[in-house]
């Protein structure tokens, strides 16, 4: 929070109007898919708890409000999980839970 104390309203006003922009162009972008499928993070969990890993795979996500579902696809030579993410529209959080539950069960095969 302490950093965005000098950006300027005019900016922060701008930067909402992109956002804004963005969601109507991802709705669009969607309209012949249910879901996207995408890695949830570059590489593994990190391993203890003192982090949760890099954030940029989600931040469209976040900016967007988009429902994201993170699923572990894969266990690799760390022991330690790969994630994948089902991304949906927003307000369709229950077509993101669908999809992965079946992504889940898929992989379990």
């Amino acid at each position: 929070m302490d950093e965005t104390t000098d950006i300027p309203r005019t900016a922060y006003s701008a930067a909402l109007h992109i956002a804004n922009n963005a969601r109507a162009a991802f709705d669009n972008a969607l309209s012949d898919l249910d879901v996207i499928l995408t890695y949830s993070a570059p590489g593994t969990a990190p391993k203890g708890l003192d982090s949760t890993g890099g954030a940029r795979f989600n931040s469209l996500w976040t900016v967007l409000g988009s429902p994201c579902v993170n699923v572990p696809a894969h266990i690799a030579e760390n022991h330690l999980p790969v994630g994948v993410q089902i991304i949906a529209r927003l307000g369709e959080d229950a077509k993101a839970l669908a999809a992965a539950r079946s992504l889940e069960s898929a992989l379990r095969r």
